[in-house]
């Protein structure tokens, strides 16, 4: 369960190759791929293996901050990455939230943390694994996972495909979803390596909906697997992320280079947007959009060289990101979508038609970073980075009037950290970040309405350390502040900087084996999220941000019971909200758990796994706050059962 409620439909790869029993090894076949997050967590900040997430992260927001406004804040094996299309399960076998130590080592870190993808790999063997079984919601499913490795290891392929032919939600919008990925490997040499992948994605749903709060309060939660859109709502979309990734070592230099292209098209697409009285009733509106477009092309080019010298290792590194992104958008229509409660569901509506003439319009983002850095590393005892990061922003607009419009910004921005090791299971660390984030354009309300706003820069400090109980036990403390501007209506109607918005708290993390057998994932942070400004002294809104917790705690317990036999448990409680910035109205917290056990044996040489689990264990119901102040349902209580076989 991501934090804010997020569900993601991940698109992906074109061409899917899966190993034939019959094209197998003699070997014996290998494992089944890791579906456990808490053994692969370092730390508590952030973790996913599969469908499977632990930690107080997730990838799209961390520290109560939204991470797909930065600039920089996502990899892909390590490569600069910058999505249209969020990459699937079939290409990304997880992902971590590289926060804290963990961003220490960061060549571009980003303010707000960076959520590394690791792609699929094809690994040493060839295997086929097939899965089947129900997902959240009883949603029916069956995936294949294969790999194919030459017998010399220089070729080496993997490839996914899912299917779902009817994804349920927990708010009735169903509709199916497939995906499939492909990712080549060839290593000619031992230092040199390249990578193909691609990965395509399709779904279509009963239309998507959103909620606001009416009044007072926060309204009473909806009805589990209930839709509330007209039942003749529909949207759909596809996308798919393509590229390639080289690295070539030779002594102690080393050269990276990627090209990516990720593209989402979105059809016709109907959003219904709900507002809830406290009392349960609903004023209904839906918003219908013709189909648009977007994509996004990244490219990264790096080399570093490391040299001793006077007893200290030296690493110096130059890197050059470049990434060109392209939306459109077009102007949704408002229909009426009758009145209503919450108990009673939609009434029924007759299906409207788009007017002949929709007014469309275009963002074009070109961004260049290029980037020097330089690492210092005595022994085990000082690990020092800095970094220098000449960006170019241009942002082009052509508004809903035709109207064309530029901003270009270049600034230079700096990154430092170090990690200092007095003693040989304590680490301190420190770090400085700053980085940008996009600002969008002002709405039709101000009177500068379609201006194109530059980009704002948001820097981070943090100070903390970590304490290795045992080497198989890790503790993290560490205290950070956050800060950025933000953009407002001020006097006038004038939409232009207002005021900044806050966050310092602290986080802490035990992460690893306290026990034979138990993996157990701890962690909480105490947050302070404030804003201020002259729409704060005004009165206007308050001091205290929306949709941030300040308190956020995670408890995840994995216990191998036999060595065939395990159990786990996941709980991930985040504190109340504030709903909006000018209401005083908190939105209660959630604890949000998830039980489960896994039973792994085999027959002949074919591996078998029943996997269980029960999704909202506690069978909470309400809603998660966010910073736009749209309210997200918390995902309705259900469970999953999925059967694989490895051969």
């Amino acid at each position: 369960m991501s934090l804010y409620g997020k569900t993601c439909l991940f698109g992906i790869a074109p061409g899917l190759i899966l190993a034939s029993p019959a094209s197998a090894q003699t070997s014996d076949p290998a494992p089944p791929p890791a579906t456990s997050a808490a053994t692969a967590a370092v730390d508590a900040f952030g973790e996913r293996v599969g469908i499977n997430q632990v930690g107080l992260y997730s990838e799209y927001q961390t520290r109560g901050f939204d991470l797909m406004a930065s600039s920089g804040a996502f990899r892909l094996d390590g490569f600069y990455y910058h999505p249209a299309h969020f990459p699937s399960e079939s290409l990304v076998a997880g992902s971590s939230v590289n926060v804290g130590i963990a961003a220490t080592g960061l060549d571009l870190p980003s303010p707000t943390g960076v959520i590394a993808f690791r792609l699929r790999d094809p690994g040493a063997h060839n295997s086929l694994t097939i899965t089947a079984g129900f997902r959240d919601q009883a949603t029916a499913h069956i995936d294949a996972l294969g790999t194919l490795v030459s017998d010399d290891g220089i070729w080496g392929v993997v490839g996914h495909a899912l299917v779902e032919p009817d994804a349920n939600r927990g708010t009735g919008e169903d509709g199916p979803y497939l995906s499939a990925g492909a990712v080549i490997r060839w290593k000619p040499g031992p230092g040199t390596s390249v990578r193909l992948f691609g990965d395509y994605g399709r779904s279509r749903s009963d239309g998507d909906i959103g909620v606001l709060a009416a009044g007072e309060g926060v309204p009473p939660a909806l009805r589990a697997r209930h839709r509330y859109s007209p039942d003749w709502a529909r949207s759909s979309s596809q996308g798919f992320n393509i590229g390639t990734l080289a690295e070539h070592r030779w002594g102690r230099w080393s050269l990276g280079a990627s090209a990516i292209r990720s593209e989402r098209h979105a059809g016709l697409s109907d959003y219904t947007v709900l507002e809830i009285d406290r009392n349960g009733g609903i004023a209904s509106t839906l918003y219908r959009t013709p189909a648009v477009d977007s994509r996004s092309d990244s490219a990264e080019v790096k080399i570093a060289r490391i040299f001793s010298l006077f007893g200290a290792e030296h690493r110096l590194g130059l890197a050059v990101r470049q990434r060109s992104t392209v939306t459109g958008r077009a102007e949704a229509t408002a229909f009426p979508a009758g009145q209503f409660t919450i108990g009673d569901g939609p009434v029924e509506m007759p299906q409207p038609a788009l007017p002949t003439q929709v007014a469309r319009g275009r963002d074009v983002v070109d961004q260049r970073i290029v980037s020097a850095t330089y690492g210092l590393q005595v022994g085990d005892a000082i690990d020092l980075r800095l970094g220098a990061h000449s960006n170019r922003y241009e942002k082009t607009v052509r508004d809903f009037a035709g109207q064309g419009l530029r901003n270009l910004d270049s600034t230079w921005l700096y990154s430092a950290s170090a990690v200092w090791r007095p003693a040989s299971r304590l680490r301190l660390f420190a770090s400085y970040v700053a980085g940008l984030e996009e600002s969008g354009i002002a709405p039709s309300a101000a009177i500068n309405r379609g201006e194109v706003l530059p980009p704002v820069t948001a820097r981070q400090y943090e100070i903390g350390a970590r304490f290795d109980l045992t080497p198989r036990l890790g503790l993290i403390a560490a205290g950070f502040d956050i800060e950025k501007p933000i953009y407002g209506l001020r006097s006038g109607g004038l939409y232009a900087p207002v005021g900044t918005v806050r966050h310092r708290g602290v986080e802490a993390s035990l992460t690893g084996q306290v026990l034979p057998g138990t993996t157990v994932v701890l962690g909480a942070n105490i947050v302070q999220p404030r804003l201020s400004g002259e729409q704060v002294d005004a009165g206007q809104i308050g001091r205290v941000a929306p949709g941030a917790s300040r308190f956020n705690a995670t408890v995840s317990v994995e216990q191998r019971i036999t060595p065939v036999w395990s159990a786990d448990f996941y709980l991930l409680h985040e504190g109340g909200r504030r709903r909006d910035s000018v209401s005083p109205t908190e939105v209660a917290a959630v604890p949000f758990a998830i039980a489960g056990t896994r039973y792994d044996w085999t027959i002949d040489r074919t591996r078998l796994s029943l996997r269980a689990q029960w999704v909202n264990a506690f069978d909470v119901r309400g809603y998660y706050a966010t910073p736009y102040g749209q309210l997200v349902p918390v995902t309705p209580q259900t469970w999953r059962l999925l059967l694989s076989a490895s051969f």
